[in-house]
């Protein structure tokens, strides 16, 4: 009887499945985008990570632009520091699309059943920028994504998402844009 307990046991615990969201631990750094200064981070694991980005703008100029390049993406602004220049939300609740935008595109919740759960999750998704003025003509603008999702259709556990460096990039390449007209 003990013996087959056991087993049972064992093939329970084999069968378990890990709440590890995919590349659970690690960072990538990629470099590219917007000049030579670019450096995004990218989260692969539990701890969120800024994508940074140096322009030849001064901060004052790039606090002014910040809030319609989150409205752009389709962020609302839920936090707004002035005087540590942090803006962006840390607690949207979507599903599906950020604006206009497939969630896949910005974040990775992996894809067991052959398509991207990003897609398919209920999705808690921060965003926040704060920029870090170096000299008067020059900002390190970073970009920090923090993503949990947690399946609709039946119940589940939440997981970490991966951010795949998009939302950072192009807080980065509309603020460079709007600076330049």
């Amino acid at each position: 009887m003990r013996v087959i307990v056991l087993v049972g046991l064992v093939a329970v615990l084999g069968c378990a499945s890990s709440n590890t969201a995919p590349g659970a631990s690690g960072t990538a750094r990629v470099t590219g985008s917007i000049g030579e200064n670019t450096m995004h981070a990218i989260s692969t694991g539990s701890d969120p990570i800024a994508g940074t980005t140096t322009l030849a703008v001064p901060a004052d100029k790039l606090w002014k632009l910040l809030p319609a390049v989150y409205d752009s993406l389709g962020i609302p602004l839920t936090t707004n520091d002035a005087s540590s220049r942090l803006i962006g939300n840390r607690g949207m609740q979507i599903r599906r699309q950020l604006g206009k935008v497939r969630l896949s595109k910005y974040i990775d919740c992996g894809s067991p059943q052959a398509r991207p759960s990003a897609d398919f999750y209920d999705i808690n998704l921060s965003v926040v920028t704060q920029l870090q003025p170096i000299d008067a003509g020059y900002t390190r603008v970073a970009t920090t994504v923090d993503a949990m999702g947690r399946p609709v259709s039946f119940s589940g556990e939440n997981v970490r998402c991966a951010t795949t460096g998009e939302i950072e990039a192009r807080v980065s390449q509309l603020l460079d844009a709007a600076a330049r007209q």
